[in-house]
């Protein structure tokens, strides 16, 4: 990246603080609660934040992965780790909004045969996304990657629908 692009970038980063503050807030708080709702209809709900997640473009990097790079802290590793079973895990569902261009989600993978949830809530900046959306275009499909603070891929889910994680969900 750039010079510029950095500096125009962590200016306006800058500049969103307060709201990007709440609706980071409202997310987590979103998660808990579709999370406490599956338990009450008798699901097993298990609730990973992403500290971090990146959009990713083919043309970003050495390989050919693209799409969104979740990063889990190891203890919401070892979470993901233990429910996650890419066989079982075949639906989902995004839940959120844009904010400054910036996407708030929760995304729910779903086991609809045990039962089985799992809550994802994170953040990426749309602005930056363009070459991702235009790899996930090409592809059909925008990958999730779930991985831990070191690099190791812990999961892939594929998203079928590629709105609703790069437009305003909810809208």
């Amino acid at each position: 990246m750039a010079s510029e692009e950095v500096d125009r970038f962590v200016s306006r980063r800058q500049s969103l603080g307060e709201g990007h503050t709440e609706a980071w807030k409202r997310t987590l708080e979103e998660a808990q609660m579709l999370a406490d709702d599956r338990r009450k209809d008798g699901w097993e709900a298990t609730y990973v934040m992403a500290a971090h997640t990146d959009t990713v473009s083919t043309d970003m990097n050495d390989h050919d992965r693209f799409g969104l790079m979740h990063v889990l802290p190891n203890n919401f590793a070892d979470r993901f780790t233990e429910a996650y079973d890419s066989d079982a895990f075949s639906e989902y569902l995004v839940y959120g909004t844009s904010v400054d261009g910036v996407m708030f989600v929760v995304i729910e993978l779903i086991d609809p045969e045990g039962h089985r949830a799992i809550l994802v809530p994170c953040s990426y900046d749309m602005t930056m996304a363009q070459g991702m959306s235009e790899s996930a275009a090409e592809a059909g499909v925008l990958p999730s990657y779930f991985k831990t603070i070191d690099g190791e891929i812990l999961a892939r889910f594929d998203h079928e629908e590629i709105e609703p994680l790069v437009t305003p969900p909810n809208a």
